[in-house]
């Protein structure tokens, strides 16, 4: 059951992405209707909003996909990804080192506001902010022996905020962007039972990315 929501959610979400870039570049002057490849690392930690506090540290973990939109030539665009996305977190258990390792469909909806060159071949820099979605895939971690299997232990869909800056000359760019957290990741009894009852999780990311149209 849990992975058919996972599946309808990445659905909804995706054609969410799908219809809304290509009716918002309609609506604007000029056509800045982009497409490309995207790479990159990731470092994710955790926070606590309860009494017991957990010391984390950020893992590094990486990104791959496909990103569309943007509104390259314009002022404001509407630009969606769908990535590949693997994630690390460590956690510092009185000395000893446990690793929460987690795959994700990350699919972020995010507005671009551009300033500099419209010229494709110009250099422009460019801000970005909305929703990213997780969707879970897989997951493995060291604590699996606390709580049950890690795939049951976790949320099936993580929800955030995304905000970021990033560069662009001619075809290629750079972006520096923070995702954070707005739901709890763990789902079991136990986990609440042990004082983890909302654990949401803050993410870096810095992404390379290519132009193809």
């Amino acid at each position: 059951m849990q992975m058919y929501r996972k599946m309808i959610v990445g659905a909804i979400a995706l054609a969410t992405v799908l219809t809304a870039v290509p009716a918002f570049a309609q609506n604007q002057p000029s056509s800045g209707l982009g497409f490309g490849v995207h790479f990159g690392g990731a470092w994710t930690s955790a926070r606590t909003e309860e009494d017991f506090e957990v010391d984390t540290s950020a893992g590094a973990g990486w990104l791959a996909g496909i990103w569309f939109g943007g509104n390259r030539d314009g002022r404001v665009g509407l630009m969606g990804e769908l990535s590949y996305l693997k994630s690390k977190i460590k956690v510092d258990d009185f000395g000893d080192e446990l690793v929460s390792e987690r795959t994700f469909i990350q699919i972020p909806v995010l507005l671009r506001i551009n300033a500099g060159s419209r010229s494709r071949a110009g250099a422009s820099v460019y801000f970005l902010v909305g929703p990213a979605f997780d969707i879970q895939l897989d997951a493995d971690d060291d604590f699996t022996d606390f709580f049950g299997d890690a795939d049951d232990v976790y949320e099936g869909l993580n929800i955030g905020i995304m905000g970021g800056v990033g560069f662009e000359a001619a075809r290629l760019g750079i972006e520096f962007r923070y995702n954070y957290g707005l739901r709890s990741v763990l789902a079991t009894d136990s986990a609440v039972a042990e004082g983890f009852g909302s654990v949401k999780t803050n993410q870096i990311q810095l992404v390379g990315k290519i132009r193809i149209n």
